[in-house]
């Protein structure tokens, strides 16, 4: 004889009660928390009295790229002369921009020479390392109200899908979250140094893991972290559909008005083999040539060493940062390429 099934046991109000009381208490509680505005970033004046101090002759704009690779000691010494590197790694040209118009031509009078790192199409592409922790950087740039910058970032957004949308209006600590992180540094740094140590502590750190440290067998791939090749060369896009919302006119404008000689110079990236080239998109040779043509015409000098055959695989670290031994024998290259094409201006 089969036994009865037992009744479902009775639901009791008070469980569903604690229920609602952890989810509410889970889903209410950050809601509540850290409902102020973003906090932006002071401006940073160090590389500004930088600048003033010393005086340059000229000056070198751009990421990591130009930090692997230009050792300033052994271009003042082949150079004969005085010249800043000003490397900001993970910028793009938002920051450059910024770097150009609020450090380099308010100097009085401004360095004769600006010569800006860059790779592929990075100077049409003005939403690049602009979002999430990008942000507070391109802040720390900032001396006031930025118009251009804000137009031009506003444009290239992208909408949010709705849930993330919710999500930051809902939970604001989400969109706080590196003000807390930095918070939490802070208080560590508070407990084993004093806060006029802070920022020799945060520039060691930095220095410690910049990239030019990175072993050459790390196999890092950092703009594998940005969309791959696609973070360099968004869907291939056009030279001359792309420049008018980029800040590259800007950048040329503020160099005609300051009498800067403007020199782009686009690095080579790391070479499968000797006497290999780098894989690039059918349509780039049509990209450089109508971004040579425009910066040409506006006054401007466009150096490309993507087809240097001394500029050897020897020559890399990481990715397509040049290896910490081989900073200086770089240094001297790219002088005794480029500084020729510098007399006379």
């Amino acid at each position: 004889m089969e036994s009865a099934a037992l009744p479902p046991a009775p639901a009791h109000p008070a469980r569903w009660l604690a229920v609602a009381v952890i989810v509410a208490a889970i889903l209410g509680v950050p809601a509540l928390l850290d409902q102020g505005g973003a906090r932006r970033q002071p401006f940073d004046e160090r590389p500004l009295r930088t600048l003033a101090k010393a005086r340059p002759t000229g000056v070198l704009l751009g990421d990591s790229m130009l930090e692997t690779r230009i050792d300033p000691q052994a271009l003042k010494s082949v150079s004969g002369e005085r010249w800043e590197v000003l490397a900001q790694p993970g910028s793009s040209s938002a920051i450059w921009f910024l770097m150009l118009k609020n450090l380099i031509a308010g100097q009085s009078p401004p360095p004769r020479t600006v010569i800006l790192f860059f790779r592929d199409r990075q100077l049409t592409l003005p939403a690049h390392r602009t979002a999430g922790g990008y942000r507070k950087t391109i802040e720390t740039y900032m001396r006031d109200e930025e118009p251009v910058l804000d137009a031009l970032l506003r444009a290239g957004e992208r909408p949010l899908p709705w849930p993330e949308r919710a999500s930051l209006a809902v939970y604001p600590v989400q969109w706080r979250r590196e003000h807390w992180r930095d918070r939490v540094a802070n208080t560590a740094l508070d407990l084993v140094a004093s806060s006029r140590e802070y920022g020799r502590i945060r520039d060691d750190a930095r220095d410690i893991f910049a990239p030019r440290r990175l072993r050459q067998d790390s196999g890092l791939d950092f703009e594998r972290e940005e969309g791959g090749q696609r973070g360099l060369d968004a869907a291939d896009h056009d030279f001359t559909a792309a420049v008018g919302r980029s800040f590259l006119p800007h950048l040329l404008e503020i160099a005609r008005a300051r009498q800067i000689q403007f020199v782009l110079f686009r690095v080579k990236r790391k070479p499968p083999a000797d006497g290999e080239s780098t894989t690039e998109s059918a349509t780039t040779p049509a990209y450089i040539r109508d971004l040579r043509a425009y910066v040409e015409k506006a006054g401007a000098q466009l150096i490309d060493e993507t087809r240097d055959a001394d500029v050897a695989l020897s020559f890399y670290g990481a990715d397509d940062h040049v290896a910490p031994a081989m900073m200086k024998p770089y240094t001297e290259l790219f002088w005794k390429k480029v500084g020729p094409q510098l007399k006379g201006f």
